[in-house]
This record gives C-alpha cells, sequence and structure tokens, in this order.
C-alpha cells in the first residue's frame, strides 16, 4: 500500500514533540521541587533551584499556547503555573534567609516526643527568629 495518504494526526511534528518533552519537563520539575520543599535542610533549599527551572519551562508553554489561541491553557498556565513556581523560589529563600533557626527548629522537632514538646519548639524558634531579625536590623 504505497499511495496511502497519512494523516498529520498519526506522524507528529517537531513542534508538538518539543512541546511534550517542555511539558514533561515541566511536570518533573515541579514534582522535584514539591518534593524538595519536604525534604529537611539543607535540601529544601533545591527546591527554589528547580522552581527556577520550572519557570523557565514554563513562560515557553504559555507563549506558545497563547500563540496557537489555546487561551485557556495559557491562562491557568499563567494563574496558576507563575505563582506556584514563585511560591517555591521564595519559600526557598525564606528558608536561606532563616536557616539557622529553621535548623534548630527541625532538630527539636525530631527529638520532641509529646505534642506540648513540639509546640515548646515552635514558640523557641518563632522567638529565635524575632531575636534573629532584630538583631539583624540593631532592634
Amino acid at each position: 500500500m504505497e499511495g496511502v495518504n497519512r494523516t498529520s494526526s498519526s506522524d507528529p511534528g517537531p513542534r508538538t514533540a518539543r512541546q511534550r518533552r517542555l511539558t514533561g519537563a515541566l511536570t518533573l520539575t515541579m514534582l522535584a521541587s514539591c518534593l524538595l520543599m519536604l525534604s529537611p535542610l539543607p535540601y529544601s533549599l533545591f527546591s527554589g533551584l528547580t522552581g527556577a527551572v520550572a519557570l523557565v519551562l514554563l513562560v515557553p508553554l504559555i507563549v506558545r499556547a497563547a500563540r496557537e489561541r489555546r487561551y485557556s491553557l495559557a491562562v491557568v498556565g499563567a494563574l496558576l503555573g507563575v505563582p506556584a513556581t514563585l511560591m517555591l523560589i521564595g519559600a526557598a529563600v525564606l528558608s536561606a534567609v532563616f536557616y539557622g533557626p529553621m535548623v534548630e527548629q527541625q532538630e527539636c522537632q525530631a527529638t520532641a516526643l509529646t505534642e506540648q514538646a513540639r509546640t515548646r519548639c515552635a514558640a523557641e524558634a518563632e522567638d529565635s527568629m524575632v531575636q534573629w531579625v532584630g538583631d539583624l536590623f540593631g532592634g
């Protein structure tokens, strides 16, 4: 059957394949960011890096969706994807800024056996952060 015409839907073009690769990479980086965010310090700091990679991958997908007049996909990507990646990056930056008090809290939480001890750990961490910020600004 040499003369059979093939439809374009059975043979995805290079643009579609590239879009699938970008979407797959975006999905993997967002998943990695979420898993890293749940990790203890210092590993959770890498969630900011993977969040930044996800943001870089998200922008061309949003632009391509807008060019192809798939506005709903572009709007959802812009309204959900961009804030999600920015929140991951922001959380990693805050973890880096408050690294000392957060490590102390994680160590305290790991050794706490009762709920009362965990509550005390949270209160001590809050006091430590307030004191750290006060020392930083000379207050």
